[in-house]
């Protein structure tokens, strides 16, 4: 796999994480399987260890994401794009907005 496909996929990863529409369960158990995974973005390791930190505490909100690096010495991390939805969930969105009269 190619880097900028890993990259695409690890942010992938880390989007299915803050849904707070998919099933707790889901995610915890992809938490499980990326804990011995090593990420090849750096900003996607020290997001997720974040993302570890909070899980337990219930739902994750961008606000809390943000906070938790800032504490942690990463003040300048976007974390919106970790909120927002996969590409190809986008444009599946895109498509039902223009089919709604």
């Amino acid at each position: 796999m190619d880097r900028e496909t890993q990259h695409a996929t690890e942010l992938e990863y880390l989007r299915a994480l803050c849904d707070e529409t998919a099933l707790r369960e889901e995610r915890q158990r992809l938490i499980q399987s990326l804990t011995q995974y090593a990420f090849v973005e750096p900003e996607h390791q020290v997001v997720f260890e974040s993302i570890l930190a909070l899980f337990p505490r219930g739902p994750i909100s961008p606000a809390q994401l943000r906070v938790h690096l800032n504490n942690r010495g990463f003040p300048d991390t976007d974390v919106e794009k970790y909120f927002q939805p996969a590409p190809t969930e986008r444009n599946r969105l895109r498509a039902a907005d223009k089919k709604t009269p």
